[in-house]
């Protein structure tokens, strides 16, 4: 569906879509478990393709993912709106945000883990969930937080993780959110900050019959929708399905299918009210690939068979007697409609992982196996719609998404944050090659501000300076002890002084060659995470 309305040159609202793990594979096993001829929304809407990987692994994780879509910046595995060095970062929520725009965050995974969290908080660590809770609420800047993990928010004497006396509800109240704890009191909601928690869970049911407290991905869309679209200024806002990754990582195709289902009939109501709203930017791209699900379907094993599930393989395994072949025959039958032979009962028995190995039988009844329980670094496809959709295109890297939402909304990141924060780290490796210590982050700003005005090559030439009064061994000295963070061998010295001679004595290009040396980048993203504190009303 797209819109027949001239589209605007700039973005009023961003909706930014993320099916969490699901990979081209997901997609086009989605297309036969869906069937019909009517294909998935988002196919005509294709762009291009995102690399995937982070700052310090070709593969990423949910966090660093999302960091880059959030912030244009790549980050370390596990970090969510910081840096490398765990410096807070300005993500594009935060320039909605000050630009008098609404802002929401909708998951069915908990509301503070990693993917949500990168759009709406700064945190060296994604496991710090109740710091994350405090910086949603303390920060008073979401107007709609809906999803699962209510727990993050209550205290500890009634079961949570926030310390007693603190009262997240009581404060969302103060800043005028309604809270909402169930789908009926979610879908009598008519006003305009609203904090909705639907359960203590990381995440909200994905198939079968939905609990009555939980409402849908679609319902929830619904509501942000009609919230955040009362701010005659915009909004953006961040919608995830959760379970695409959580049961790609369970390797269990078939409600990695459901998931994808319940994520579409969301991306319907967002691509209805944008045909509505033609100055709506939707953006839609996971953050990885899954589990590295194949494609294989056939007439006696297509994913069209998981439409009948109606329970996890690891829901099913609680409920039977793994030791009774009948309990696990009827339990399978029930859920599934599939009969288990007895080779395939014998085999779960002998499993160490029953729960994986029922997911894995059963994905193979739908022509789908899977190479890992982990993450790929396989490329995502990216798909877009309304102004600046036009961006997307092409082959890109995860950093470059979070640097299009901005320019779409007529916006920029902080130009520290721009070319996906790589003038950062090569900021921070030349001073640390030229002084031994990692700069401050006002340090690095005011540095990479000034490579508007200079290249690189010029900032090692001004930093070089430093050793005017020193002689060529003493400047490599200093220099190689610095970056290596041990006294040099004769040999690189005699290696560099070699160097330095070659080209003409230009100390700024011999500093700035040994604080590129792969070792002295391994070094740098070995380093702790920054302890800075970004709870704040910790």
């Amino acid at each position: 569906m797209t819109s027949e309305n001239p589209t605007p040159e700039t973005a009023k609202n961003v909706i930014f879509m993320l099916p969490d793990g699901a990979s081209t594979s997901y997609l086009a096993n989605y297309r036969y478990f869906k069937e019909g001829p009517d294909a998935p929304v988002w196919e005509p809407l294709l762009k291009g393709m995102v690399q995937t990987d982070s700052l310090n692994n070709p593969i990423t994780d949910s966090a660093a993912g999302a960091n880059a879509y959030a912030t244009g910046v790549k980050t370390r595995n596990g970090s969510v709106g910081v840096d490398f060095f765990g410096n807070e970062l300005t993500s594009v929520t935060d320039l909605a945000s000050d630009a008098g725009k609404a802002t929401g965050i909708v998951s069915t995974a908990a509301v503070t883990d990693a993917s949500p969290a990168a759009f709406g908080a700064s945190n060296p660590l994604r496991g710090n969930q109740a710091d994350i809770a405090q910086q949603y609420i303390g920060d008073n800047q979401l107007d709609v937080v809906l999803g699962a993990g209510r727990n993050q928010f209550t205290t500890e004497s009634e079961g949570g993780t926030q310390p007693d006396g603190t009262d997240l509800f009581g404060l969302a109240e103060q800043q005028g959110m309604t809270y909402v704890s169930n789908a009926q009191a979610l879908a009598n909601f008519d006003g305009e900050r609203v904090l909705g928690l639907f359960n203590n869970e990381d995440y909200l049911d994905a198939i079968g019959e939905r609990p009555a407290e939980e409402p849908s991905l679609a319902q929830m869309t619904e509501v942000a929708l009609s919230t955040l679209s009362k701010d005659k200024d915009g909004f953006v806002l961040f919608l995830e399905e959760e379970n695409t990754d959580t049961f790609g990582h369970s390797n269990d195709a078939a409600t990695t299918m459901h998931a994808l289902s319940s994520f579409e009939a969301s991306m319907q109501k967002v691509l209805e009210f944008q045909e509505a709203n033609p100055d709506t930017l939707v953006v839609m791209v996971a953050d990885h690939d899954t589990g590295g699900m194949t494609v294989q379907p056939a007439a006696e094993a297509s994913p069209a068979v998981f439409r009948d599930f109606t329970e996890t393989a690891e829901g099913m395994a609680e409920q039977f007697d793994a030791a009774n072949a009948t309990s696990i025959r009827d339990t399978v039958d029930k859920y599934t409609g599939l009969t288990l032979s007895d080779d395939e009962i014998t085999g779960l028995q002998g499993s160490e992982d029953i729960p994986l190995a029922l997911a894995e039988l059963l994905s193979a009844k739908g022509g789908v196996e899977f190479t890992t329980t982990g993450h790929t670094a396989a490329d995502v496809p990216i798909f877009a719609v309304g102004p600046g959709a036009d961006l997307f295109t092409g082959v890109q890297e995860n950093s470059a998404v979070g640097q299009h939402i901005a320019e779409a909304m007529g916006m920029s990141l902080p130009l520290d944050q721009q070319n996906g924060g790589a003038d950062r780290l090569a900021v921070t490796s030349l001073f640390d090659s030229a002084f031994g210590s990692i700069p401050a982050v006002n340090t690095v700003r005011n540095l990479v501000t000034q490579l508007g005005d200079e290249s690189l090559d010029s900032l090692a030439d001004r930093l070089s300076s430093f050793w005017s009064g020193l002689d060529n061994t003493e400047f490599l000295s200093s220099v190689l002890e610095n970056t290596l963070d041990t006294a040099p061998e004769a040999a690189d010295l005699a290696y560099w002084g070699g160097f330095l001679a070659a080209n003409g004595g230009d100390r700024g290009d011999v500093l700035l060659q040994i604080s590129e040396l792969p070792a002295h980048r391994e070094a740098l993203l070995e380093l702790p995470v920054s302890e800075a504190e970004f709870s704040p009303i910790a």
